[in-house]
């Protein structure tokens, strides 16, 4: 019975022995199929398009070139390559799902370069990442089992090198090259066939355009889209291409026929009526329009916002432009009336660049021009991209005493006590001050001592702590106006206030209890792009409401309306929201609004597959094809802003204008 039981162990030995012959083909298998799996998992929580067979067959082709390479390897050294190559490939997948849920996007090479902030964001990190994620990581224990299992079995098996014959050494290799070679070329047809069908038909011009990083996962997959990303980034940076002679010169043109739209304000009563009066500008962190005049628990959220509101110029139909910079990208268009990049934050990656900014062209009108956030001067490179703005000062914290510690630094009502003495102690006057608050910061905890509402069966959500920092940042700006009028600057200064970008909740039965009302999918894309924006004048003149649809990039052209700053040869993409004409309100993803319609695209990219929806009655339009050239004409934009910001042809204009 005992040497029967030997006998069977022997055998079962010898068995395990030749499956681990075939490991190279049994671990890229299971290496495969534990991707493919998680790969959909994360399409389904994107939600942005769905699987199809291109994307399953161009994600089966990336893990193929990811891993065929292993087949060269000797059985220990396959099983440890897979199973560290399980690992990279799960750490990736996590990380795009987290960035996906807080940014809309995918991780790209720019903004791996700003990972040295990864570290300032470790609440809001935190906040975002669930349970169930540990998923994409539950069969790791399993990948280094079978290597320990390998390593194992392989072990009695390690006797001391044969010198093997020519030409057995050479079929040992061939053994092993040929599988590598065939898995190799596979992978790449797999990617590289269904990606060339789609560029050849419903997305042509995708990768031309860079518009949007959802319509090009769409066509790569997730690994494809790094791929794409990488190279992208080395043929901006160290591949050289540049731009044609014919690019060139429709950019130029562009910005010709932009001028003459934007001229149109220099013969407008307004322009110039404000000439010499002091600029203050509130960039407020996260706010949105949505809570604007609301209450909950017998309170109003906005109170002291409602009466700014009131005697002021208004436009409640104003959205952010905003991408992957978030923060920087809304000072960026905000301050250089140009769109942001799709990838990474202008302020990191072409802060040397040369922009027609709100502070340079403030200073060349005699304007004492300083910038004022409580926080590390090297976030988003502000140091750098301040400089290079022509600002004459930058506050950051170690130009603050943290007296009111909230969230990420000091207190918004702290700071902007602390900001006005700053502007007093300059003894500056015309000043242009441009302000960052901090504390209504994802993901919005504020101090148990500084929550003043009741907001019922929202408390303990991620959106009554929202309300809560939005009264808090309320408040605040009480105590600004308060402290204006207080210095005697009130009826001699502008103020400006808007929302920087959306809140980052994506909950939309939140937003259903705390509205009280259905949320329709057109009401979800406005209410994340819509933020707050008005303009106080002094002795509250002009005030009331502007129905026309505006956006960041319209703020430096206004500002320079109200102070009769003709726009020259200056290259800046929008126009004045005081004046009589109009274009559209264009965002980063293609979208766009002209407030009578209003364009949602597809995650394909193709115009005539994205929602027209008709505003006046919130349906879709009758003709889908009514936006089709708006959508046309919002991917031109996005595309000049692209080329003048990649190339720095600001720099090439002022030239030729010398």
């Amino acid at each position: 019975m005992l040497l029967q039981f030997r006998a069977a162990s022997r055998k079962a030995a010898q068995m395990s022995l030749r499956v681990i012959q075939l490991w190279p083909f049994w671990g890229i298998m299971l290496l495969i199929l534990s991707i493919l799996y998680k790969l959909n998992e994360l399409d389904k929580q994107f939600n942005v398009g769905g699987m199809n067979h291109w994307k399953w067959a161009v994600n089966l082709g990336a893990v193929l070139l990811a891993s065929f390479w292993t087949l060269l390897l000797g059985r220990r050294g396959r099983a440890v390559s897979l199973a560290l190559l399980n690992a990279i490939l799960s750490i990736v997948l996590f990380a795009d799902l987290v960035y996906f849920r807080y940014f809309k996007d995918f991780i790209s090479v720019p903004v791996l370069l700003q990972a040295g902030q990864v570290g300032e964001l470790k609440a809001s990190i935190w906040s975002l990442i669930y349970i169930e994620d540990w998923l994409l990581f539950a069969d790791l224990p399993i990948s280094f089992a079978l290597v320990v299992w390998v390593f194992w079995l392989t072990k009695a098996k390690r006797n001391p090198p044969l010198k093997l014959s020519y030409s057995k050494a050479r079929t040992a290799v061939w053994r092993k090259t040929i599988p590598a070679a065939i898995l190799f070329a596979l992978g790449w047809a797999l990617i590289y066939f269904p990606v060339e069908e789609q560029k050849n038909g419903w997305a042509r011009g995708l990768f031309v355009g860079n518009w949007w990083n959802v319509p090009i996962y769409n066509v790569t997959g997730l690994f494809g889209f790094h791929g794409y990303d990488t190279y992208r980034y080395a043929k901006e940076h160290w591949l050289g291409g540049g731009l044609s002679d014919e690019q060139v010169k429709e950019s130029e043109a562009w910005f010709l026929d932009r001028r003459k739209l934007q001229a149109q304000m220099e013969s407008e009563p307004l322009f110039g009526q404000y000439k010499g009066k002091n600029i203050l500008i509130v960039q407020a962190e996260a706010f949105q329009t949505f809570v604007v005049g609301q209450s909950i628990g017998g309170q109003e959220i906005t109170p002291n916002l409602n009466e700014l509101i009131g005697r002021s110029v208004y436009f409640p139909h104003f959205y952010h432009q905003t991408a992957q910079g978030r923060t920087s990208d809304a000072d960026f268009a905000t301050s250089c009336s140009m769109h942001p990049m799709p990838t990474g934050s202008v302020f990191i990656r072409f802060a040397g660049n040369d922009f027609d900014c709100a502070p340079s062209i403030l200073k060349s009108q005699g304007y004492d021009t300083t910038v004022h956030h409580a926080y590390d001067g090297s976030f988003w490179n502000r140091n750098n991209m301040y400089h290079n703005m022509q600002y004459d000062q930058f506050y950051d914290l170690k130009d603050f005493t943290i007296d009111e510690p909230i969230g990420w630094s000091l207190g918004d009502q702290s700071f902007f006590r602390q900001t006005i003495e700053q502007l007093k102690e300059r003894k500056q006057s015309p000043f242009y001050a441009f302000t960052i608050t901090l504390s209504s910061h994802h993901p919005y905890k504020l101090p148990y001592s500084n929550q003043e509402l009741e907001v019922g069966e929202l408390q303990g959500t991620i959106m009554g702590d929202y309300l809560q920092s939005a009264h808090y940042v309320d408040s605040s700006m009480g105590v600004l106006v308060d402290q204006l009028k207080e210095e005697g600057l009130w009826e001699d200064t502008l103020l400006l206030f808007y929302g920087d970008h959306d809140n980052s909740i994506q909950d939309w039965k939140l937003y259903e209890q705390f509205l009280g009302q259905p949320v329709s999918a057109l009401d979800q894309d406005r209410i994340i792009r819509s933020v707050p924006f008005f303009i106080h004048l002094p002795n509250d003149e002009h005030a009331g409401v502007v129905e026309k649809a505006v956006g960041q990039i319209d703020t430096t052209p206004t500002l320079m309306h109200l102070l009769g700053i003709p726009v020259e040869n200056r290259s800046l993409m929008g126009i004045s929201m005081l004046s009589g004409a109009s274009k559209s309100v264009v965002f980063r993803n293609g979208g766009f609004t002209d407030g009578n319609v209003y364009f949602v695209p597809s995650a394909d990219g193709v115009a005539d597959h994205g929602a027209c929806y008709e505003l006046l009655s919130a349906e879709l339009a009758s003709d889908p094809t009514s936006c089709r050239a708006g959508a046309e004409a919002a991917k031109l934009d996005l595309s000049i802003s692209d080329r003048v910001v990649e190339n720095n042809l600001i720099a090439d204009f002022r030239e030729e204008n010398e």
